[in-house]
């Protein structure tokens, strides 16, 4: 079970030492917790010259480059790239040159049947997604989001052939606005690549994390700047269920719902100066 976190922004959250999640001399914000199955988001900085040997794991990976080159196996990683690497995937050996700062996921303990069965890993595995290369060419009507499509674009990174869970990108065009409030029977997280997103609880700036349980009620959004921001499913496949809410303004008052450890971060981050 996670905490329900809506909107805290990651420049808040303090550096502590990653030997908790097996990358030792390396540091991590965390941004959320599985306090039962051990799953974590966080952003995970490695230094010059660190690298992990190859080695199954019994939990899936995911990767995100923030800064910085890292290298999976002879694979050269470099900002806005992806990979996931399933449980029982074993050419997973990590290195880093000049230093590297990523979002690292971490799953739940995977069942047996798909981290031992080398068809499932392949499946499942996605290798390397570059995304600043090719086309803007995701579906929105496939996860129920059809009314974004004349303002925004989307990538989807993967899609787990078995589970149907989706990590995806969206960019929007500067001042595209929302109308309705959204629900999915999901658990769904989202990081703020860059921009600047108004939404009810407050104006989110690069840097934002948020992570809601399912059918949690958010939206409507807007951008008066447009904005590139990572989302992560889990739990199924993402349906997405509309209904009539509060109008949406470019101006909304700041009050982010958070778990009582975290509600002294909570303050409004400030927007960089233009001047």
């Amino acid at each position: 079970m996670r905490d329900h976190i809506d909107f805290i922004q990651a420049q808040y959250l303090d550096w502590q030492a990653a030997e908790r999640i097996g990358y030792p001399d390396a540091r991590l914000k965390l941004l959320s917790e599985d306090y039962e199955t051990g799953a974590v988001s966080t952003i995970l900085t490695l230094p010059e010259h660190w690298e992990r040997p190859a080695g199954a794991q019994p939990f899936d990976e995911e990767i995100y480059i923030l800064d910085g080159t890292l290298t999976i196996e002879a694979m050269v990683y470099t900002a806005h790239c992806y990979a996931f690497l399933p449980a029982g995937y074993d050419a997973n050996a990590i290195a880093t040159r000049h230093g590297v700062t990523l979002l690292y996921f971490r799953s739940e303990p995977i069942e047996e049947g798909l981290r031992t069965d080398q068809a499932k890993i392949e499946a499942r595995l996605v290798r390397q997604f570059d995304v600043s290369a090719g086309q803007w060419d995701g579906d929105f009507d496939k996860f129920g989001l059809g009314s974004m499509k004349a303002g925004a674009r989307m990538r989807v990174l993967r899609q787990d052939p078995f589970s149907g869970e989706t990590t995806y990108i969206t960019a929007t065009i500067a001042f595209r606005r929302g109308e309705q409030a959204e629900r999915h029977p999901i658990a769904q997280e989202f990081f703020m690549l860059s921009g600047e997103l108004a939404g009810p609880l407050g104006t989110m700036q690069a840097g934002a994390y948020c992570i809601r349980p399912p059918m949690a009620k958010h939206a409507p959004y807007g951008s008066p700047t447009g904005a590139l921001i990572l989302f992560r499913g889990f739990g199924g496949s993402q349906e997405t269920f509309w209904e009539d809410t509060d109008p949406f303004t470019f101006y909304p008052e700041h009050r982010p719902i958070l778990p009582d450890h975290l509600k002294p971060l909570g303050k409004r981050y400030p927007p960089q100066s233009r001047y």
